[in-house]
Formats: structure tokens, sequence, C-alpha cells
């Protein structure tokens, strides 16, 4: 009976006055015919008894349902119920109800938003008093209304409790709060601001009373932000938000520190530094810088508890810078350490003109694991080799005076493997 009144009212506020129409939509909804609304008529007033037992029900989402008792005598044709936003008035008729026996309505508030031009429904929160009056077959108003009823509607949710933001996840910050209990409780909104008194932002909107957590993702490293979350009822109305909390994302690595060269040889750097403090560092990374190249090379990947790396692909004599990235177990990486210019270890690679040729001559140790050196001169097809030597020097006697020649030495293991060549030198054979 209620959705066939309200739609009773709906149908007269948008025009359609006719008997023909009301009864038609009536029947529609109802499945029987109802008497139409008659023209209402102040005077003369019906000789009809006021309304009793006008119930007014508080605490409903936009809507204000009402219920009152039937009127016995048979010249009552049915109700008018007028609204107040005071207790004394000025009331307005807001519905008319063509059935005697029909003793309940529901305000919904159409005629508010059709005068509003808004969504229909009434005010959150707001107190409403209502007052019924009888009508007779001609469509005169009795002058005696029902004792005032009133009713205030259910208010905005209320602010979350126990909001508490996460701090120390990488690029991101987790919010919890405990679900409000309020049952028009339809989702939650929750807003973001950088400082605790700036203008806050909505950054995400959760349907669902439980919806109680959320991640703020990408967000950068070791910033900083304020949080509010503010719930929402099934009408769209928003209650106010929760005091800020402060979150912060975490910090990368520190980077690196003590790089250094612990030991060198031919074609070999060993490197050494000191161990990040962070309990969460999941590894390093080594990074090699050599004259020509634009990017990095990586050289190792190591876990936490290594702090040396032994890198055995440089040239003799090469200048190469190292560097190092501190990794921890959530992915981020810190900025590269200082870095370190070395000079690879050399053979001291010396070349002099002499009356019997070019004398050449090289370091050597003897724990150096080198067997051999191989002596190349360069010649018009490349290099080629001269000889081999277990020692540390070599004469070329097969030279012309005032010629210039160009030679590498390379050292050899028994394996096989080999030393990276030398710098190539250039001398020029002397004169007689």
């Amino acid at each position: 009976m209620r959705g066939a009144a309200a739609l009773l009212l709906f149908v007269a506020l948008a025009g359609c006055s006719s008997s023909v129409d009301l009864g038609r939509a009536r029947e529609a909804v109802l499945g029987k015919s109802q008497p139409p609304i008659p023209l209402l008529s102040e005077k003369p007033p019906a000789n009809l008894p006021a309304p009793t037992g006008l119930h007014a029900q508080s605490k409903q989402l936009r809507q204000v349902p009402l219920s009152w008792d039937p009127i016995a005598t048979a010249a009552a044709a049915g109700y008018v119920i007028e609204r107040s936003l005071n207790a004394s008035g000025p009331f307005e008729r807001m519905a008319v109800i063509t059935d005697r026996f029909e003793t309940s309505y529901t305000d919904r508030g159409f005629d508010l938003a059709r005068k509003k031009t808004l969504a229909p429904g009434l005010g959150d929160g707001a107190s409403y008093y209502y007052r019924i009056r009888a009508y007779d077959a001609s469509g005169h108003l009795s002058a005696s209304a029902s004792e005032v009823a009133s009713a205030t509607t259910a208010a905005v949710p209320s602010a979350p409790e126990a909001l508490h933001a996460y701090s120390q996840l990488p690029r991101k910050i987790a919010l919890a709060w405990q679900p409000v209990d309020d049952p028009t409780v339809a989702g939650y909104v929750v807003l973001r601001s950088p400082s605790a008194t700036g203008s806050f932002e909505k950054v995400a909107r959760l349907d669902g009373r439980f919806a109680t957590a959320y991640v703020d993702p990408s967000l950068g490293d070791l910033r900083v932000f304020y949080y509010r979350v503010a719930a929402f009822n099934a009408a769209g109305g928003q209650g106010p938000a929760t005091e800020p909390v402060r979150a912060m994302t975490k910090a990368d690595p520190l980077a690196p520190a003590g790089l250094e060269v612990a030991s060198q040889s031919l074609g070999r750097n060993v490197l050494h530094w000191a161990p990040n403090v962070e309990r969460d560092v999941s590894g390093y990374r080594v990074l090699r810088r050599r004259a020509d190249a634009t990017k990095p090379e990586v050289v190792a990947t190591v876990p936490p508890s290594q702090t040396a790396v032994d890198d055995g692909q440089v040239g003799a004599d090469e200048v190469v810078r190292y560097s190092l990235v501190a990794l921890d177990a959530d992915g981020l990486e810190s900025a590269e350490s200082d870095p370190l210019e070395v000079v690879s270890k050399g053979y001291g690679l010396h070349a002099e003109g002499k009356e019997r040729g070019i004398e050449l001559s090289w370091q050597r140790s003897p724990d150096d694991g080198f067997e051999f050196a191989r002596v190349e001169r360069a010649g018009m097809l490349g290099n080629s080799e001269i000889a081999r030597e277990r020692g540390d020097h070599y004469v070329d006697r097969d030279v012309s005076p005032g010629r210039k020649y160009r030679y590498v030495v390379v050292l050899f293991r028994s394996d096989g493997s080999s030393a990276p060549p030398s710098a190539p030198i250039e001398v020029e054979a002397p004169e007689p």
C-alpha cells in the first residue's frame, strides 16, 4: 500500500490530476481501481473527527514511514498528510490518501525533490513534523488535525574508528580501520594529503560496510602522507572524516661504502667493501665502467653475506671505474656508491733499441701461475708470434735500423689459458 500511495503522489505532482489517470495508475500497481483524488477545499470544513494514533518512525535513510488509526465514520473518504520543519508549523500538504482504510505512508521527499530539482529523498539527520486531516466524499477537509508526530531521518555515518596507516612498505602505504556500526553505511572514501593541515584529495572509494582496508600504491620511496577516511550511506551522504594519520613509505637502502681494491693480478681486480647496516639487504650489484663504454657492465650480483668480488675480465693496464648498488628484500635499490677508479695491473712492458736489436722486458713473479710469455710483433697482416720465453725478457734481433716496431706480450698458464695481452708498445730500432 505504501508503494501505491507514493505512486499516486508522484503522478499527482507530475500533473496527472484527472481521476481517470490516477485510477489507472493505482490499478496498474495494485490490480484494482482506487477512488480518484477529489478537488480538495478548506471551506466549508467537513464535520469529521481528527485522525488518531499518528506515528512517525525515525532513523530511516532519507525517508519517514508514517502510520495512523483509521477513522471509523463512513463519511470519511481519505486523508491529507501535511508536513512542516517546525512543530508549530506552517504545515504544507504533501500527500493525499484516497482510501480511508489505507493508514500508512512513507515520505520519501518526492515533493521536495520536485521543488528543489534534487534527487528524491529527505535530508540526512533532518527532523520533520507531520499531521493528518481527513476529508469527505465532496473533498471538504476537516478543520481538526491529528496530534503532531515528529521523526528524524538517519544521520550521515559517523567517522570510522581505529584508523591505522602502516609505514615502511615499499612505495606504498596500507590502511585499515574498524567498520562503522551503522546499517546505512554503503562504503568509505579514502582521502590523502602531503601535510596534516593541507587539502585532502579523494584517492579511493570502497563499496561495502566491511571494506575496511586499502593499499595506496605507486607512491615513491621515503614519501610522507597523511590520510583520513569517511563513511558514506546508500544515498550518497558522506559523514565526517577521521582525524589524519601519518605514514611514510620505505626508504631505499643506503649506498654501499668503503669500496676498495683488495688485491690485483694480471687481468684480475679483487674488490672489497663494508657491509650495509640495514637488516633486510638482500645483496649487492657490482658495476664496472670501461673507458669507451656508455653504460655500466654488471660484474656480479652477490648475496648480503659476500662483500668481495673477483673481477677477472679486465685488460692489462686497463683503467676502469667500479661502483656498488645495494638491494633489499622488497626490490628497492640504493643509489650507486662513490665510484672507484682502478688501473688494472699490467706487464710493466719496456722496450729499448740497442745495437744488437730491440730488447723487451716485462714483470714476472715466481707465484703468478704463468709458464711462458708469447711475444708478438705487428705486421702488415696483424700480430704474429715471434718468440716464447719462460723468463722476463727477450731481444728481437730481426730488425732494420731506423724502422719502428710494435710489440705485444701475452702470458700463458700450463692449461693453455692466458692473461689479457699487454698494451702495445712501439719502439724504433737504432741506427748503427
